[in-house]
């Protein structure tokens, strides 16, 4: 059986959002732009940053919500696939299932947490673990080839790009890790080119809106694991 969603967060927050949600959908269904009227029905609930933060990563505009979902693939369709990876969203997405942080089961059918966001100290450095339950997992799809992209403004990331090439041919991996100062333009334009058909590991919206085929491997490791995602309906 699922673990209890209220595990990874108290139930009452859950509760005290349902509400705001429902109202927020209601309006955005008449064409109101998405943060003005989070801004709105927020203010009139008194709800906190951290709440405000939780309903904009978990409601989306309903022209957004059909586009991205016909974009994700399932957890089997990767095998011999050219995967790419936005490295640091899904490590420390991955990170916070581990630490059984709250994951939203969001409006465009992807997997999200807010934990970083409300973080002052980096955690980059301490996802071995997430690593390594990412890469048991790929090896048991096996893709084409695996690419991890990395944000090189981040601190060390060029250590940990290299910590993860190692780990990739630990397990077996044909793949790479690399760093850049562009790394979202650069998933864009790999994942959108319709000569490499590759498939994108992410949950940033941005990215999934120029991208040909999106997985949500949190997403498949939660399914794997036996965990259900906290929803706000």
């Amino acid at each position: 059986m699922p673990e209890n969603p209220a595990a990874f967060s108290g139930p009452d927050q859950k509760e005290r959002l349902l509400k705001p949600a429902r109202d927020i959908r209601s309006i955005l269904r008449w064409g109101y732009p998405k943060f003005a009227t989070i801004r709105f029905v927020a203010e009139h609930f008194r709800l906190s940053v951290e709440e405000r933060h939780i309903l904009t990563r978990v409601i989306m505009p309903p022209e957004k919500v059909a586009a991205r979902i016909r974009k994700k693939v399932s957890c089997d369709s990767v095998s011999n696939r050219d995967l790419l990876l936005d490295g640091y969203n899904v490590l420390l997405s991955v990170d916070s299932l581990l630490r059984k942080e709250p994951m939203w089961f969001c409006d465009d059918g992807y997997i999200r947490d807010t934990r970083y966001y409300f973080s002052k100290t980096s955690h980059a450095e301490d996802i071995e673990g997430a690593l390594d339950l990412i890469l048991e997992f790929l090896s048991e799809k096996n893709p084409g080839s695996v690419t991890f992209l990395l944000d090189s403004q981040i601190s060390r990331s060029g250590e940990l790009a290299g910590f993860i090439r190692h780990k990739l041919e630990k397990h077996g991996i044909q793949g790479q890790a690399y760093t850049s100062k562009t790394a979202d333009f650069d998933l864009k334009k790999e994942g959108g080119n319709p000569e490499k058909n590759a498939i994108t590991a992410t949950s940033d919206g941005i990215i999934i809106d120029s991208v040909l085929h999106v997985i949500d491997i949190p997403a498949c490791l939660m399914e794997k694991m036996g965990i259900e995602p906290l929803r706000l309906y």
